[in-house]
């Protein structure tokens, strides 16, 4: 079995994420990411050859972040070189080879190993060089170090490098920074880019306010518990590694005891059949002996008459002749009659195997069609503990507003939504009869028609959805594939379903009132465990104040089924496994209840449709917020990031908002 790459490759953070190995002359891109000057220029270079057009900027190859060189008009050949020599090495363990930058600059070009360093100047110098230096009047007050003081001191190391500098404009210090960019540049960049920022500081009188405001220990903090998440999340990979390992190796066991069981049931068959063929044959020779037998008897007897007739013919009178003849022919009339009966036909039987039809079944198709790997995949959040905000104790909050397009038909109503974990977003609109899915960027990519007005929706395994259609009493099935929507095919309920989730990729709960149509006015609910062939593995029936639309979620655990019913201002909590009612959630402050979600720490927020607020509630359904401000008018769906840090509810208004809270 193949074994991943573990970040001990990487633990003191001189790995190269392109060649995973130690830095080589690295190199430092804009974004901060660092790799060896050689995979670089490979990266780049393959990237230029792969489009006909001219390059004129790149991908990083980690963050994706567009790049470009400090000089295009350079060619793509050395764009690596261009760019800053990578702190890292500076302040890591391995040395770099030094040359005297003055016998580099001078006409000859020599090159001399580097004795002693300048920290005013910032140079290297060879040991003539720097005699030189500590003589000269300029210069004689310089601080000159050796090597050895260098490599040994970081803060001295640090200073040389050569990012420093304005990236833009070469020899150009850092000067001011713009709070409102949150960048730092030099004069030349003031002038062109910042000029008419109103929040622009010099760095020179500022600079120790604005070193506390950014705070590089509190950044540091929070890369390490960034860096220690990574740690997690590769642990947890290399986890499932060894789980699949695992799984394959107790296959090929499982396998090993069905061959076993199949043997020995090959053997009972074969112990079996030729037992019974040995008893079938034995009877037959017995029976075809025994007719032989008397087939021999008739011989002898027919031979004998033939011989007694032959004698009288040839030594008898003609009286023994008569008495002879008249005699033998009654036997033979007696031999003809023996054999007519017995002897005329010869009897057979054929032997052969019949086969029960779950043999012949199993017997009529290939290994494959026998036997299938089914491989379910299942995502399992790493929550860093260190890194998570607890949310049991944070007031949840808007966090912006999300413009989405709308298709090219009548004002949708989005009743539904979805957040997929590549960052897409799945909508039911309620108004046309569709499910709309739109990009990471909330551009519409495609629409889907449904044979019904659609109302809740979940998400099956990452690229499933299930949507419920309570005018037609079906469940829709969707496929979300890259940029595409499918029909997978739909399930037929009982009742009129309104809410549904998922509990694996087989199972759902189905959650709706009892009742012929959608409207109904009936006061008995219902929520059912319902395999995706239409099994039925548990119902549950319950009295409520009246009925209308529902809502429905399942906790992390799958233990919990939530359930809103909106004709009763109620949220109702059953357990999952027997059907045991947990709560009945009531509040002045809650009416007409609809989208219902779980948060990672299992928090529950219900959507107030009529009294537009959102209730944050405990497991044991106590209030711990009830969220206000931000929400807009008659909310609906709600639904949490794949992180489930954050939700985004959805209205009636039919406008192009979604509202994010975080």
């Amino acid at each position: 079995m193949a074994t991943a790459v573990t970040y001990s490759s990487f633990k003191d953070g001189h790995g190269c994420s392109i060649c995973l190995d130690e830095f080589t002359s690295p190199r430092q891109l804009p974004c901060l990411h660092s790799f060896c000057e050689h995979c670089l220029q490979d990266y780049i270079t393959k990237k230029a050859s792969s489009t006909d057009k001219t390059l004129v900027e790149f991908m990083c190859p980690v963050c994706r972040a567009l790049t470009r060189p400090a000089n295009k008009e350079k060619p793509v050949r050395e764009w690596a070189s261009l760019f800053p020599n990578s702190p890292i090495p500076l302040v890591g363990k391995s040395k770099v080879e030094r040359f005297c930058e003055v016998c580099l600059n001078s006409s000859d070009s020599a090159e001399s190993h580097a004795k002693k360093f300048c920290i005013v100047c910032e140079e290297f110098m060879c040991n003539n060089c720097a005699v030189c230096h500590q003589n000269m009047k300029m210069t004689k007050s310089h601080k000159i170090i050796t090597m050895e003081e260098y490599e040994n001191n970081p803060d001295n190391r640090i200073r040389f490098w050569e990012g420093f500098g304005c990236p833009e404009h070469d020899n150009e210090d850092i000067k001011f920074y713009c709070r409102s960019h949150k960048s730092a540049c030099c004069g030349t960049c003031f002038f062109h880019h910042h000029k008419a920022c109103q929040n622009v500081i010099e760095l020179k009188e500022n600079l120790p306010s604005l070193l506390k405001e950014i705070n590089a220990q509190k950044i540091k903090e929070q890369m390490r518990k960034l860096e220690d998440h990574l740690k997690e999340f590769m642990e947890t990979n290399e986890a499932s590694i060894r789980t699949v390992e695992s799984q394959v190796k107790n296959i090929s066991t499982e396998l090993g005891d069905i061959r076993r069981k199949f043997m020995a049931l090959l053997d009972d068959i074969e112990k079996m059949v030729k037992l019974e063929g040995n008893r079938i044959y034995k009877e037959w020779l017995i029976r075809k002996q025994e007719q032989n037998h008397q087939c021999l008897s008739l011989v002898s007897a027919i031979r004998n008459s033939h011989a007694l007739l032959k004698t009288v013919d040839q030594f008898g009178s003609d009286t023994q002749k008569l008495l002879v003849t008249i005699k033998t022919k009654k036997q033979l009339q007696c031999y003809s009659d023996q054999i007519r009966e017995k002897f005329e036909r010869v009897d057979y039987i054929r032997i052969r195997l019949e086969l029960d039809s779950n043999i012949k079944a199993v017997l009529s198709k290939d290994a494959g069609g026998l036997v299938k790997l089914v491989c379910e995949e299942e995502a399992k959040a790493v929550i860093y503990t260190s890194l998570a905000i607890p949310l049991q104790t944070t007031n949840m909050e808007l966090s912006g507003v999300i413009d989405v397009q709308f298709p090219s038909d009548r004002n949708p109503s989005y009743v539904g939504i979805i957040q997929l974990p590549v960052g897409y977003i799945i909508l039911a609109d309620n108004n046309n009869n569709k499910c709309s899915l739109y990009d990471s960027l909330h551009n519409l990519i495609t629409s889907h028609n449904l044979p019904g007005d659609p109302l809740g929706m979940c998400l099956i395994g990452d690229h499933e959805v299930a949507v419920t259609i309570p005018d037609t009493k079906t469940v829709q099935f969707l496929s979300i594939m890259g940029r595409s929507i499918g029909d997978r095919g739909s399930l037929k309920a009982k009742y009129i379903p309104c809410g549904v989730d998922a509990v694996s990729s087989e199972e759902i709960v189905v959650s709706g009132h009892i009742g012929d149509k959608w409207y109904n006015e009936s006061k008995k609910f219902y929520w059912s465990l319902i395999t995706r062939n239409g099994k039925v593995k548990l119902h549950h029936e319950f009295d409520c104040q009246g009925t209308y639309h529902s809502y429905t979620a399942i906790d992390s655990s799958k233990s919990r089924v939530y359930i809103s019913v909106s004709g009763d201002n109620a949220v109702y909590c059953f357990d999952l496994t027997d059907g045991k009612q947990y709560f009945r959630y009531l509040s002045s402050d809650l009416e007409f209840p609809l989208g219902v979600a779980v948060d990672r720490e299992d928090n529950v927020y219900v959507v107030g449709h009529n009294s537009n607020n959102i209730h944050k509630l405990s497991t044991n359904g106590v209030t711990l917020q009830v969220i206000t401000s931000g929400v807009p008018r008659n909310p609906v769906g709600i639904s949490f990031s794949y992180s489930r840090d954050h939700f985004i509810i959805t209205n009636m208004s039919k406008n192009n908002k979604l509202y994010c809270f975080a």
